[in-house]
């Protein structure tokens, strides 16, 4: 039996590599921090 992963995110959230902000889709979905101006990761999808 296969088992999906109820995990089915309702929006992107992403969050800074460098300092830790996170922010949602509707913010504003640059790669690009708003703070700072490092980059912004993904974490609305887990990653292994």
């Amino acid at each position: 039996m296969t088992r999906a992963d109820p995990y089915t995110p309702s929006e992107s959230r992403y969050e800074c590599l460098a300092c830790g902000k996170r922010i949602t889709a509707g913010e504003g979905s640059s790669a690009t921090c708003p703070t700072c101006g490092s980059h912004m990761q993904n974490i609305a999808v887990p990653r292994e």
